[in-house]
């Protein structure tokens, strides 16, 4: 379950990446009175530019990092906390 979590949410969240990564590397020429990009000014740059599928770059590669990164994290969590609740290491008030 925390693999498909994990792959969904990269899924997902991959468009807001590449508009984020965008708006990090743009170089707006100030000489010229070019002012930065915001969210919507770069998706609408973006989308303009390449189309709607440039919005999907490098999602092989976030599904592939995030999928089993969430998965290994999940299932550390899960049994930290189950052991935690057998032996009582959380107080109780």
């Amino acid at each position: 379950i925390g693999a498909f979590a994990g792959g969904v949410g990269a899924l997902v969240t991959n468009p807001f990446d590449i508009i984020t990564t965008r708006i990090i590397t743009q170089t707006p020429n100030e000489d010229e009175g070019e002012k930065p990009l915001g969210i919507i000014g770069m998706g609408r740059r973006v989308y303009e530019e390449n189309g709607v599928q440039a919005f999907a770059v490098g999602w092989e590669a976030r599904v592939g990092y995030w999928a089993p990164a969430i998965s290994i994290f999940l299932s550390v969590y899960c049994s930290v906390r189950q052991a935690g609740v057998v032996n009582s290491w959380f107080p109780t008030n």
